[in-house]
C-alpha cells in the first residue's frame, strides 16, 4: 500500500512539473527576441515592464513603440500608446514553447486575409 501511494505522489509532482508549454505570465516574456528568419532584416521586439513593446529591426533604434497586454495565455494585443488601454488596438494569436524559447505572433505583419502570417521569435 505505501508503495502504491509513492507511486502516485510521484506521479502527481511528474505531471505538474513536466508542464512545459503552458503559456508564461507577462514577466515571463519581458526581455528581447529576435526573429528566426534568414532574411537580412531580421525583426526585433523587446517586451518591457510597464507594459512597453518596442519593434526594430536588428542592430537600430526602435521604429515602432507599441504598448501592449496578454489578456488571455494565446492572445496578444498591441495598442498605439495614446489609445492604451481601451482603444483602438490589434489582437494576434500566440504561440509560446519554453522548451525551444519560442515566442510565434500569427498576423503581426501585414498579409493577404487567406494566408495569416506566421512570425517566430527566439529569446536573444
Amino acid at each position: 500500500m505505501k508503495g502504491l501511494v509513492a507511486f502516485l505522489f510521484l506521479t502527481l509532482i511528474l505531471t505538474f512539473g513536466c508542464n512545459k508549454d503552458e503559456f508564461p505570465d507577462e514577466f515571463s516574456i519581458i526581455g528581447p527576441w529576435v526573429e528566426t528568419t534568414s532574411n537580412a532584416g531580421k525583426v526585433e521586439i523587446e517586451f518591457k515592464s510597464g507594459n512597453r513593446a518596442y519593434l526594430k529591426t536588428v542592430s537600430t533604434e526602435p521604429f515602432d513603440t507599441l504598448m501592449y497586454r496578454l489578456e488571455k495565455k494565446d492572445e496578444l494585443q498591441l495598442f498605439e500608446p495614446e489609445e492604451y488601454p481601451n482603444g483602438i488596438r490589434t489582437t494576434h494569436k500566440l504561440g509560446y514553447s519554453q522548451n525551444k524559447e519560442e515566442l510565434t505572433i500569427y498576423s503581426l505583419f501585414p498579409s493577404l486575409p487567406e494566408a495569416q502570417s506566421k512570425t517566430v521569435f527566439k529569446r536573444k
